[in-house]
C-alpha cells in the first residue's frame, strides 16, 4: 500500500528561489544591487511517493502516535497519523539530513511547520497542501532573512528582506518578486521609495542618495527613463526628460545664480537648438553639439 506525500514538493525548489537571486538593482551612479528571484536547485526528491507495508483497517481512523517508520527511500517519519495518513504532529526526516517538524494534514504539511535545508537554511511558518501560505520566515544560513507572506511557495503579498550588509526591502511581493510598491534603503543612507515591478525598479519613484542629491520621476528597469527632476545639494537641478540614465530629449537646467539653460540633450549633453536664460533677463539663443555651443558656420563658440 502506498502513501502519497506528494508527486513532487515544488515547496522547496520556490523557497529557494529569493536566496540565489542575482543582484540586479544597479544603484544609479553607485552600481549597488538588489535581488532577482531565481531557481537554486530542484527538490523531487522530498515529499515524493513513499511506499510502506503497514496495514490498516480502514475503520480504523482514530489519530494516534506512532513510533519512527522507515520508508522505502530511507527516510523516516514519527508522529501522529489519522489511518493511513499522517495527520497531527510529526517528524519526517530524509535520507539527506533534510526535516520538517510541525503540522500535518491528510498526508501533507499543513499548518505551523519548520524545513530545514541540507545546507542549514530553515523555513519556519505556515503551510497548506505541502507549501508555504501565509506568514513565514526564512533564514538563510549566511544571515539573510525574509519575513512576510507567502503564496504557494513564492514571496507573495507584503514583506521584508534583509542581506548581510544591512540593506533592507519593505514592501509588495507578486509570486517571487518585488513587484508593487516598496522601499529599498541602502546602509549608506541612501534609498529609493516608489514603484516595483519584475524584481526592478519600474514606474514612478524617488531615489536619495547619501550626499544628499535626488531624482524624482520615471524609471524603467531600475533606470531614470522618462520625465523627472534631478536635484544636487548645491542647489542645481534638472528638469526633463532621460532615457537610459542620461539627459535626452527636452528639458531645463537650473544654476543656484538663476541662470537657466532650455533645449535638447542627447546621452546627458546639450545637443541641438536651446538658450540660456540669464539672471539680469538676457536671453541667448544657439545650437550645442555634444555639449558645446555653435555658431551657425558650425564654429566652436
Amino acid at each position: 500500500m502506498a502513501i502519497v506525500i506528494q508527486k513532487q514538493w515544488k515547496g522547496y525548489k520556490a523557497r529557494k528561489a529569493y536566496l540565489q537571486t542575482k543582484q540586479c538593482l544597479k544603484k544609479p551612479q553607485n552600481d549597488q544591487a538588489t535581488i532577482d528571484s531565481k531557481s537554486k536547485r530542484n527538490i523531487q526528491k522530498y515529499f515524493i511517493q513513499e511506499e510502506y507495508g503497514l496495514k490498516i483497517n480502514p475503520e480504523q481512523l482514530q489519530r494516534e502516535f506512532r513510533s519512527k517508520y522507515e520508508f522505502i527511500s530511507g527516510s523516516t517519519y514519527e508522529g501522529e497519523w489519522l489511518g493511513d495518513k499522517r495527520d497531527g504532529y510529526g517528524i519526517q526526516i530524509w535520507e539527506d539530513g533534510a526535516k520538517y517538524i510541525g503540522q500535518w494534514k491528510n498526508n501533507q504539511a499543513c499548518g505551523q511547520g519548520t524545513f530545514y535545508h541540507v545546507d542549514g537554511d530553515i523555513y519556519e511558518g505556515q503551510w497548506e497542501c505541502d507549501r508555504a501560505n501565509g506568514f513565514g520566515i526564512y533564514r538563510q544560513s549566511n544571515g539573510v532573512m525574509y519575513q512576510g507572506q507567502w503564496k504557494d511557495d513564492y514571496q507573495h503579498g507584503q514583506g521584508q528582506e534583509k542581506w548581510i550588509d544591512n540593506s533592507i526591502y519593505e514592501g509588495e511581493y507578486f509570486q517571487g518578486k518585488k513587484q508593487g510598491r516598496g522601499i529599498y534603503k541602502w546602509p549608506d543612507g541612501s534609498y529609493f521609495e516608489g514603484e516595483w515591478f519584475n524584481n526592478k525598479i519600474n514606474g514612478y519613484g524617488e531615489y536619495i542618495w547619501a550626499d544628499g542629491r535626488k531624482y524624482k520621476g520615471i524609471w524603467k528597469d531600475n533606470k531614470m527613463h522618462g520625465y523627472g527632476i534631478y536635484q544636487w545639494s548645491d542647489g542645481r537641478s534638472y528638469h526633463g526628460e532621460y532615457v537610459n540614465d542620461k539627459k535626452q530629449g527636452k528639458g531645463k537646467y537650473f544654476w543656484p545664480d538663476g541662470k537657466i539653460f532650455e533645449g535638447e540633450w542627447y546621452e546627458g549633453k546639450q545637443n541641438g537648438r536651446g538658450k540660456y536664460l540669464m539672471a539680469d533677463g538676457k536671453v541667448k539663443f544657439g545650437f550645442w553639439e555634444n555639449g558645446k555651443r555653435i555658431n551657425i558656420e558650425g564654429q566652436l563658440q
